[in-house]
């Protein structure tokens, strides 16, 4: 069970390390002008359903006392994300990356990293007994639809 707390917290520390880092927000005032809206829409729309399936993910841990392969995904995404911007690849801004953002995205490596190999491990040990339930209430997936809604267009009208 602590195991498995850990992972939920892993996943919850990830999305937020990751919210701090929404475009127009405290830490990432970077732009992006050589992309079009598509695709600036798209990143954000995979960045946003990697965070708060994170959040999805961690409650589903927590209740159910079951892994999966999932959290350990979310791991190799999130570290995929930051080596690549980290690396120049993806996405190309106009302005340099500052020095508080860099530090963000190397504490976000290390953890995706922490959750890939902690979700990789509890995966293959865990026993393969029936998950209990662990569904969200609608209300609740219909909130988070609207929060996503939201949250990529101020995302994307920032990054521009």
């Amino acid at each position: 069970m602590i195991k498995t707390r850990g992972l939920a917290a892993l996943l919850v520390l990830s999305t937020l390390n990751l919210t701090l880092m929404v475009p127009g927000g405290f830490v990432e005032t970077r732009n992006f002008p050589g992309y079009s809206v598509t695709v600036l829409a798209a990143f954000n729309v995979f960045l946003t359903l990697l965070g708060l399936g994170s959040l999805i993910l961690a409650y589903r841990v927590l209740k159910s006392g079951r892994v999966g392969i999932f959290p350990a995904l979310a791991g190799a995404a999130f570290m995929a994300v930051y080596l690549l911007d980290l690396a120049t690849i993806f996405p190309v801004a106009a302005a340099p990356m500052s020095s508080t953002l860099a530090t963000m995205e190397w504490i976000g490596t290390f953890l995706g990293l922490a959750l890939l190999a902690t979700g990789g491990w509890l995966a293959v040990s865990q026993d393969k007994r029936p998950a209990g339930s662990s569904r969200l209430p609608l209300g609740l997936l219909v909130a988070m639809g609207v929060v996503t809604v939201a949250i990529v267009t101020f995302a994307t009208l920032s990054a521009m």
